[in-house]
């Protein structure tokens, strides 16, 4: 994934193609998406690959207003085969771009990372797509060795990225100071305590009300403290989890991952590959525990299509998302647009190990 996404590194992981593009676009992501589940037509449009890919199709639908209509009927049939001229005529001519080519590569790879086990047929798909849609071949080869045993060095690279992403601070700083033993940004002190004054004073119903309750349940401190990532790391993201209403088990890390990969202006491709590996198929990156969890295509297509629609970058280093902790929940999620959905309903529990079957009834907002 590491090498992949340095290809198309210089375009953010987007989605709103999916969603307000036009039709032949929309029509020819979820094409390359089906080329992966399908392992390009060598076998059926079935399993957790397919699902995704047809909740995916969901998003891109006829029932969202002001959309021109999309006929997926022959993309979406398991009895219509599509060889390899057909597949690259039209991947080729309906996405001209290299934005719409950058979303339409990283929405393939996403079907690719879904099972819990690499998909080793599904990565050499993705691998074709993207050469299709014009990744070289030293890159796309990087794509498959990160989900393979000899992924240490790319591991490493993805949770550089991360970390240089968050911080903003550059790779080789960020290696450096790894190297060192030291975090990839120092967070003073008083950072830390303002926080805590913040929550410990905050109103109730507000945001900082709710991140409060977050870290307690959770049993996490707020970030910056001694033992914990750096502030500019993990505190935005935390207040992430609040306003999206996403748990901290594995699973909707993941979720969550997504709907901040199709919100944010850059960087969002590393985030998301870096939770999809760490919390999805149990590689270890970084200092977290990995985890292998199943995931639910529809709540995954759901989490991007939040994302998309939230008009505000939740994670634009220049978001004041501190300023936000003494409002209302309820008004910020409003003025910021995001739309109902997660998994925690209003005033329920946080939690860092079950894993809730996600019900798309039971995760709506009222």
């Amino acid at each position: 994934m590491a090498g992949l996404l340095r290809a198309l590194g210089q375009y953010a992981f987007q989605m709103p193609l999916l969603v307000t593009g036009p039709p032949s676009a929309r029509r020819a992501m979820i094409l390359g998406m089906r080329a992966v589940a399908t392992a390009r037509e060598t076998r059926p449009f079935v399993g957790e690959e397919a699902d995704l890919v047809r909740a995916m199709a969901e998003v891109v639908g006829l029932a969202h207003s002001g959309m021109e209509a999309v006929d997926l009927a022959d993309v979406l049939s398991p009895e219509v085969t599509w060889d390899d001229h057909a597949l690259r005529a039209e991947l080729v001519t309906a996405l001209p771009d290299p934005m719409q080519r950058s979303d339409a590569a990283h929405c393939a790879m996403m079907v690719a990372l879904m099972p819990v086990i690499p998909d080793e047929p599904g990565l050499h798909a993705a691998r074709w797509v993207a050469q299709v849609l014009g990744a070289d071949d030293l890159t796309v080869e990087e794509v498959e060795a990160t989900v393979s045993a000899h992924a240490q060095l790319a591991e490493a690279d993805l949770f550089r990225r991360f970390l240089s992403w968050k911080t903003g601070e550059q790779v080789e700083v960020v290696a450096a100071r790894l190297a060192r033993h030291e975090p990839a940004v120092t967070t003073p002190p008083e950072q830390v305590e303002r926080v805590r004054r913040l929550l410990d004073t905050a109103p109730e119903g507000s945001v900082g009300q709710e991140l409060a309750r977050f870290y307690a349940d959770t049993g996490f401190d707020v970030p910056g403290s001694p033992g914990t990532m750096p502030l500019a790391v993990l505190g935005s993201h935390d207040v992430h989890h609040v306003l999206a209403a996403y748990d901290a088990s594995p699973e909707d890390e993941v979720y969550l991952a997504a709907f901040t990969a199709a919100n944010a202006g850059t960087g969002g491709a590393e985030f998301l590959a870096f939770n999809m590996l760490q919390f999805h198929q149990g590689i270890k990156l970084g200092v977290f525990d990995p985890a292998q969890v199943a995931l639910d295509p529809h709540a995954l297509a759901l989490a991007a299509e939040r994302g998309v629609q939230t008009p505000v970058d939740l994670s634009s280093r220049t978001w004041d998302w501190q300023s936000l902790l003494h409002l209302s929940l309820d008004e910020v999620r409003e003025q910021l647009c995001i739309p109902g959905g997660g998994s925690v309903l209003m005033g329920g529990p946080w939690d860092i190990d079950h894993h809730r079957r996600w019900s798309k009834t039971a995760s709506m907002r009222a």
